[in-house]
């Protein structure tokens, strides 16, 4: 046998070395039967290095058949590039003879008849066989121990660069190995983790998952890796992929777990940025389906308050807000047309000046957000609306901010991002194409209704007043040949009616000439009204005139008629839930009659009369007439308030 490594170790030199006289002395026969029950391979060589003696298990090992390796040297069992160099070594062995442990800091290898090369280990023993000094050798092929050694060196190597944590655990819990990357990740060092319970890694709301695992491992079962958290040594919890894999000896029975952990923090926050991204972009799907079908009702024909009251409810969805309203600065101040999550006597109610946001928003045209509501108001709102995050965005027409949408989220919520903002803006851009829609369409039927005005006139002057000033005249003349006095009464009558009726048609043609020259007649007045009150009720109500009532209608009562047709509007878009409105006025034989009959809930008989009924009575009171409200016949209210006047 030769050496094909390294030298032998100081441990080799420093055994001892005999002299020939101290060698153990045995018989040939002894020395057969020695290597006969050898349970390794063995040989005998001389001082000259020639095999005198081998067994059956090293013929084997090597492959060569009985008897013919006796007299070879043993170079013959060496791979070729170590034979010259085991010649020195054997020669300096002989000349010391010393027992050698079995690979004593050696690595040596053999070589088969085919040539095939396996590692060996070798121990080597001197003996005396009579006088001549001999040298047994125990061969012993250690490719398994190396193939172990080296997959257990690879392992080791693997487990220490491996970017994962790998921490080994006994049955019990108790951590028994800790590679470097379970350092870096945990902040607890090696010496630090051995003989800890795992649970010290595992926050309580993640020890279930570690169980499953630890089940898993148990039974055989193939769980998997599992996402959970572990603790670091400073607190914070990491999110991890976590496996669990049994450790096993020999003989098949559990003696622990290995746990593989792996820092998916990058991928969890990936994983999070990618859902707020979907969510995001099925966000703005749904803000551009609802631009789309806010458009498609502006374009439909729909009341200006159908459209804004669209806006609030697709508003409170989308931005995360239970309550929506739009305020509308008028004739008459600041008032609440339209809106979701409001009580119903919310909408319609008139804001008083100086406390409310609204006021704020329009007066400054800018955005405005506070984080209560009454922050930013002080405005009585019933308990049912909230104290959170509120946000006022101007809704700007023709260049003027007349209009602002309120959104208020629940008590407690979170402000307004500013995605969320962002939307409301473009809902309150939709909103001042709703109300700019909807003053051109009133511009429009303003001009149709002056032009039918004109023809009308015209009409009225240019052929009804000459046509009855003719029939007049000529019944006139008829008199002096109608001798029965009862038909010249009758006929006197007659031409008195006619005499009445063009003055009657001459004081229309006055009120029409007055509007054409852009003075603010009673009947324009209370058109406006009307017109005004159609974004309170959500329809246009009906106005009908009797009489000469812009021309014998004094000063001083149309203040009054004016005050009694927007109150009576405004209690019925707050109370009566009404689908259409008549607004009647008269003026005949020195009385004038205004009346509002409407088709809501009614009014009830037992109700007590609010201040705004009172005011009406006591305007009637102070021009010597009444008023009176009652249910209408066929359901609804009737308000009627008369007054004498003098024509």
């Amino acid at each position: 046998m030769t050496e094909t490594g390294a030298r032998e170790d100081a441990h080799s030199r420093a055994d001892r070395s005999p002299s020939g006289d101290d060698l153990p002395t045995v018989s040939a026969e002894q020395l057969q039967a020695l290597l006969s029950l050898m349970p390794d391979a063995a040989l005998v060589v001389n001082g000259d290095g020639v095999i005198v003696s081998v067994n059956p298990q090293l013929e084997s090992m090597f492959a060569h058949p009985a008897g013919t390796l006796m007299g070879l040297g043993i170079e013959a069992l060496l791979p070729e590039r170590a034979r010259q160099r085991h010649r020195q070594y054997r020669s300096s062995y002989m000349k010391a003879l010393r027992s050698r442990s079995m690979g004593a800091g050696l690595e040596l290898a053999g070589r088969r008849k085919d040539g095939t090369e396996f590692p060996v280990d070798i121990s080597l023993a001197p003996l005396s066989v009579g006088a001549e000094s001999l040298v047994l050798a125990a061969v012993r092929d250690v490719t398994e121990q190396r193939a172990a050694a080296a997959a257990q060196a690879e392992l080791a190597t693997i487990v220490a660069s491996s970017l994962d944590a790998i921490v080994s655990m006994t049955f019990e819990g108790l951590i028994t190995s800790w590679n470097p990357a379970a350092e870096s990740l945990l902040g607890w060092g090696d010496e630090e983790a051995r003989g800890k319970h795992i649970s010290m890694l595992v926050p309580e709301h993640s020890s279930s998952v570690l169980e499953a695992l630890l089940d898993g491992a148990e039974t055989g079962q193939d769980i998997g890796a599992r996402d959970t958290t572990w603790r670091h040594r400073d607190g914070r919890e990491i999110d991890v992929a976590v496996s669990v894999s049994p450790l096993k000896d020999r003989s098949g029975s559990l003696r622990g777990f290995s746990s593989i952990a792996r820092d998916i923090s990058e991928r969890k926050a990936a994983e999070h940025e990618l859902r707020r991204l979907l969510e995001e972009e099925k966000r703005l799907e749904r803000q551009h389906a609802a631009s789309a079908e806010i458009r498609l009702a502006l374009l439909s024909g729909s009341t200006v308050v159908e459209t804004l009251t669209l806006i609030c409810r697709r508003a409170a969805e989308l931005v995360d807000s239970p309550v929506a309203a739009i305020c509308l600065k008028g004739t008459e101040g600041m008032r609440v047309v339209s809106g979701v999550g409001l009580d119903e006597e919310v909408v319609g109610m008139p804001l008083p000046p100086g406390l409310s946001l609204t006021e704020k928003v329009i007066e400054s045209g800018q955005l405005i957000e506070f984080a209560r509501r009454r922050d930013g108001s002080a405005v009585q709102l019933p308990e049912s609306v909230p104290d959170g995050p509120t946000l006022g965005v101007p809704i700007v027409t023709r260049g003027r901010t007349e209009a602002a949408l309120i959104l208020i989220r629940g008590t407690g919520s979170e402000k307004f991002g500013t995605s969320a903002r962002l939307f409301a803006e473009a809902l309150a851009s939709q909103a001042a194409l709703a109300l700019e829609l909807e003053q051109a369409r009133r511009m429009r039927e303003e001009a149709m209704l002056v032009g039918d005005r004109e023809r009308i006139g015209r009409d009225l002057h240019d052929h009804v007043i000459q046509r009855l000033f003719a029939a007049g005249l000529g019944l006139q003349g008829s008199l002096v040949l109608i001798e029965s006095p009862p038909a010249r009464e009758r006929l006197s009558e007659t031409i008195d009616l006619l005499d009445e009726t063009i003055r009657e048609i001459r004081n229309t043609i006055f009120g029409l000439s007055e509007q054409r020259r852009g003075e603010r007649s009673l009947r324009s007045q209370v058109l406006a009204l009307a017109e005004e009150a159609r974004t309170g009720l959500g329809f246009q109500p009906a106005v009908n005139f009797d009489g000469p009532v812009d021309a014998g209608i004094p000063g001083t009562v149309t203040a009054h008629v004016l005050a009694v047709v927007r109150e009576a509007l405004s209690n019925v878009a707050r109370h009566a839930k009404a689908t259409s409105v008549k607004v009647e006025i008269s003026l005949s034989g020195g009385s004038l009659l205004v009346s509002v009959l409407d088709d809501g809930v009614g009014i009830a008989r037992t109700a007590s009369r609010t201040s705004g009924l009172a005011n009406l009575e006591e305007r009637a009171r102070l021009l010597g007439g009444s008023c009176q409200v009652a249910p209408a016949e066929g359901g609804g209210t009737l308000l009627e308030w008369r007054v004498p006047v003098d024509v």
